[in-house]
């Protein structure tokens, strides 16, 4: 049989599994095809599954919503969310009980006042894209976590203020720089070079805190999590995996991204992810010209400070 590049990446991973960890899951990527009506056998056995976006694609949520729907008529989950913040956590358990105890209607409206007592940031955030998935929750009785650092802690990170978290025990210097290439592109080159370190400590911080948070939903539920977070904290070898490898050493972590077709990609998707669903592009502004636009300030204004 020709040595193909598929057997090439089948030795690497199966030497990855031999000299790191066994709990280290490095299936071939499967292309998940967006039109198909069945999500794939192994994710009703993963323990954590980490489900990807792109923030602003609709056609993405929308798939993921799918996905959600076959998922949670089959198995019961846990859904964590990257856009609810760890520190509200307890005003939406409190939310989603007030909820239950008004026996109310598991529509948009009831997520919205969930939403809104936690903390949703409606300006940040597109809440349309994100209800349906809150609504489903409550509809199917799903425990509901939070997941990221708020925007004052993520600054005291990038301070010193508050402590950052050691880098995994499987990084090096490959994946050092690799994270500081993705916060310096994820920026459009345009941040000073000298705050790319700090804000790679507090994306790390970011994951760190959202597999903490994953774990801690397991532990409290006894059920199989699922994250719903943008695409670059499912990295394998950069992001919530790697920390759950290193927190959760048994546990089955499946991560599957949704991509856009023809995106630039700075790596392989075949080894950061075990799955990809391909989308269309959603069509928007270049989000590098509205960064310049607030990093250079009105005109006749002196530059801004990031």
């Amino acid at each position: 049989m020709p040595f193909t590049m598929q057997r090439i990446l089948t030795v690497l991973c199966l030497l990855a599994i031999a000299v790191f960890s066994p709990a280290l899951l490095c299936a071939n990527l499967t292309n998940i095809d967006p039109g198909s009506s069945t999500i794939p056998a192994d994710w009703l056995q993963a323990d954590f599954l980490l489900l990807g976006e792109v923030h602003d694609n609709a056609a993405g949520h929308a798939l993921r919503l799918q996905w959600l729907r076959q998922l949670t008529a089959q198995r019961k989950v846990a859904l964590v969310f990257e856009q609810f913040d760890l520190e509200s956590q307890a005003a939406l358990d409190q939310a989603v009980q007030q909820w239950h105890i008004a026996h109310a209607a598991a529509d948009d409206a009831a997520s919205r006042a969930v939403a809104e007592a936690a903390g949703f940031n409606f300006k940040g955030w597109k809440w349309p894209l994100y209800a349906p998935v809150l609504t489903l929750a409550l509809k199917m009785d799903l425990p509901v976590g939070a997941a990221n650092l708020s925007r004052t802690q993520m600054g005291a990170v990038m301070s010193g203020k508050r402590p950052a978290p050691s880098e995994p025990d499987l990084w090096g210097e490959k994946e050092r720089l690799a994270l500081l290439q993705e916060v310096r592109e994820g920026h459009c080159n345009l941040m000073p070079e000298g705050q790319i370190q700090a804000m790679a400590m507090a994306q790390r911080a970011r994951d760190y805190e959202m597999a903490g948070a994953m774990i801690a939903m397991h532990q409290r539920t006894g059920l199989p999590v699922v994250l719903l977070a943008g695409n670059g904290h499912l990295r394998k070898d950069l992001a919530v995996p790697a920390w759950l490898a290193q927190l959760a050493t048994q546990a089955r972590v499946i991560s599957v991204a949704v991509l856009e077709k023809g995106a630039t990609q700075n790596f392989d998707p075949a080894v950061v992810y075990d799955a990809v669903a391909w989308i269309t592009p959603e069509e928007r502004p270049d989000p590098c010209a509205a960064l310049r636009q607030k990093l250079s300030g009105p005109p006749g204004s002196s530059p801004a400070t990031p």
